[in-house]
């Protein structure tokens, strides 16, 4: 187990490069960002003075390596727009991104595991079918469309939540709604085929045919082993939700990462975006490890060499 947990923190370190090395390529393909931050008639003697200030002037190999050699150290350079250490603009934000995904993804388990449970349970009848619809619409909606018609009906026409805005819990309903229903929708079609699978099961009837109340083997049997796939889908919708936050964050004028990173990438403000590319890569492979360390709790027939 400790050999598993050691090789696979290897591998994030491996992914976390592979991540910063992909943005450093992707920004310096993307233009020089001198033409957004000196003004169009700026002379040349002036463009190459900024220019050799913020270090664009080396080739790029050597651009890559100090970039590298500071990034271990935790260091992506200043914003170029704000003139602010990148990694603190980025990590300043990480709170909201991180309540708005948590709750997201709270509301997508919280809707979705049960849903899943009573499609199964009622297979074949009209209330499967009713849930069934509902996930599949839930999956069908684009997260914009969502987010501006709960802003028009919640927001505009019965005045009960507010539109925009941060920092109450009211705030986020709208927000969450959004971000979760996809993954929810998801969550509870999968949780519907895992439990259907298990109640088929020969471990499901002999607990039936000893005596084993329905409900204990629905959530204690069925449930806990059709989990895995659940987990698993949980743990991936981490990483959708915290991407598809770039648009809800954007509607609801949420202040997280994503909206920040939005506009970073609009200035080319270089730094900004690679600390922000390194952070959720980061944060999404140790994120895998833990669904990959749950397995373990879920199902212990599970076992790592």
């Amino acid at each position: 187990m400790l050999a598993y947990v050691v090789r696979r923190l290897l591998l994030v370190a491996v992914v976390v490069w592979g991540a910063a090395t992909l943005a450093f390529v992707l920004l310096q393909l993307s233009g020089d960002p001198l033409n957004l931050l000196l003004p169009l008639d700026a002379t040349p003697e002036v463009r190459e003075r900024y220019r050799a200030s913020l270090g664009l002037d080396r080739p790029v190999l050597v651009q890559y390596g100090v970039y590298l050699l500071n990034a271990v150290q935790g260091d992506f350079g200043t914003s170029l727009r704000s003139a602010a250490p990148a990694l603190g603009l980025v990590l300043e934000r990480m709170p909201a991104s991180l309540l708005l995904a948590g709750a997201g993804l709270l509301f997508a388990v919280v809707i979705g595991v049960p849903a899943g449970v009573v499609a199964a349970l009622h297979r074949g009848k009209p209330l499967e079918l009713g849930v069934m619809s509902l996930a599949l619409l839930g999956q069908s909606i684009p997260v914009f469309w969502l987010g501006l018609m709960l802003i028009l009906v919640f927001g505009l026409q019965l005045r009960v939540l507010p539109i925009s805005g941060y920092g109450s819990a009211q705030h986020l309903i709208l927000p969450m709604i959004a971000l979760g229903t996809f993954t929810a929708a998801a969550i509870a079609r999968l949780t519907r085929n895992g439990v259907l699978q298990e109640l088929r099961s020969d471990y499901v009837r002999t607990a039936r045919s000893k005596g084993a109340h329905g409900r204990r083997v629905v959530y204690a049997h069925a449930l806990r082993n059709a989990a895995i796939p659940v987990v698993t889908v949980i743990g991936l919708q981490l990483g959708t939700l915290l991407s598809g936050a770039v648009i809800t964050e954007t509607i609801f004028a949420w202040p997280g990462v994503g909206r920040f990173v939005l506009i970073a990438v609009s200035q080319r403000d270089f730094p900004v975006v690679q600390a922000s590319v390194v952070v959720f890569a980061a944060l999404l492979a140790f994120v895998n490890l833990i669904v990959d360390i749950s397995y373990l709790f879920l199902d212990p027939r599970v076992r790592y060499a």
